[in-house]
């Protein structure tokens, strides 16, 4: 049983950390399981072997460049051999692999030691990599997806939508663990800091932090709001192959957008409660933002924030059910309006808020998919 409760899990990011992977990992530790992760280091940057709230972290290479992807499928056979060797010298009795491109490696660690593998898909793997990959490559990647989900002992999935085109695949067992967080608290004179950063006139302030990348109506917000006359600020965050540009419209806007930077993952939920509203207006034309569930619903739910989401989403139908959100059209002008309207009707803003808090308290919580994640672990310890 001892021999069986070593997690060996297996990841393609270098986990600055991952937030679904890093909750995970704390879950299965906090259960008694020994938790260490192999991943891939592509900048070759951080330290080799590292212990994280008791998580023992080893990173490999080789060196690969972020966002070029024919360098990413280049290397990849190399990180899986990388990985391999590294298992080697591990002692594991559950492999549990995270996203498509540590699947393959992770059935043959599986199989060498009979052993069971649970693959945990964060997402539609060819519909996120068809952003980068030739329309043939996309198509093999598809077919590819479809045949190794019928591998693993357990799929994991982060919620309904996903879980039933993965059933369709012809995957054994589906289980849907979404990406909720708990309400880890935040230091109220933290939260008053960041709020005189995002509005040192103490407007409305509208927050998008995440990947800078297109698809997400980043520039198209920036410009628009730049130029408007919307009362409130616009705040981005994070990286990505936008920053430059966002950080120009921001340095020209006269104060309407500001542009914060890299956030660290523990600033988030400051961040959240800082900002009047958030932002996670996702392309619907795109498979993978119209059936996923992004981390900032969830974020908004626990701060009691409503949030702005792109109409014909998942994450627009759980705002409406949950009456923690606004949907909106998927154009500038639209979800600036969508901010004003909350900010302005103090009575609908209420409304969202509270709702999206019970909504967190009753389901959309990290307690609940927990259970989820224990429960598939112990049915292959038994």
């Amino acid at each position: 049983m001892v021999e069986r409760k070593k997690v060996l899990m297996l990841l393609s990011n270098p986990f600055r950390p991952d937030p679904r992977v890093h909750r995970e990992a704390l879950s299965l530790v906090k259960a008694g399981y020994h938790v260490t992760i192999i991943c891939w280091d592509r900048g070759l940057s951080l330290p080799r072997e590292k212990v994280i709230d008791g998580i023992k972290i080893i990173r490999v290479g080789p060196a690969s460049d972020w966002g070029n992807a024919r360098n990413m499928v280049k290397n990849l056979p190399k990180f899986w051999k990388n990985l391999r060797r590294t298992a080697d010298g591990l002692d594991y009795g559950i492999v549990h692999a995270h996203d498509l491109d540590t699947l393959s490696p992770g059935l043959k660690l599986a199989s060498r030691k009979k052993i069971p593998i649970i693959y945990d898909g964060h997402e539609i793997y060819h519909e996120m990599a068809g952003e980068n990959l030739s329309p043939f490559l996309v198509k093999f990647v598809a077919w590819y997806e479809r045949r190794m989900m019928r591998k693993p002992d357990i799929v994991l999935t982060v919620n309904e939508p996903i879980a039933k085109l993965f059933r369709g695949y012809g995957a054994k067992d589906v289980r849907e663990i979404m990406n909720c967080q708990s309400d880890a608290g935040v230091d109220p004179s933290r939260v008053d800091e960041l709020r005189k950063v995002m509005s040192p006139g103490g407007k409305g302030t509208a927050l998008y932090i995440g990947v800078l990348e297109p698809n997400r109506l980043l520039l198209e917000l920036a410009k628009a709001h730049s130029a408007g006359e919307e009362d409130f600020i616009l705040v981005l965050g994070g990286f990505g192959s936008l920053e430059g540009q966002l950080k120009t419209i921001a340095d020209k806007s006269n104060g309407r957008v500001a542009f914060i930077g890299k956030v660290h993952p523990k600033d988030v939920p400051a961040y959240t409660r800082a900002a009047n509203v958030l932002l996670a207006t996702y392309d619907p034309k795109l498979r993978n933002n119209r059936i996923g569930a992004p981390n900032k619903l969830f974020e908004s739910m626990i701060a009691s924030r409503p949030i702005i989401v792109s109409k014909g989403t998942y994450a627009a139908d759980v705002a409406e059910k949950t009456g923690c959100g606004l949907p909106s059209e998927y154009t500038s002008d639209s979800v600036l309006s969508a901010v004003s309207r909350l900010l302005s009707d103090s009575e609908l803003y209420k409304k969202c808020a509270e709702s999206g808090r019970k909504a967190y308290e009753e389901k959309y919580n990290w307690a609940v998919m927990e259970a989820r994640l224990l429960e598939a672990y112990s049915k292959l310890l038994n």
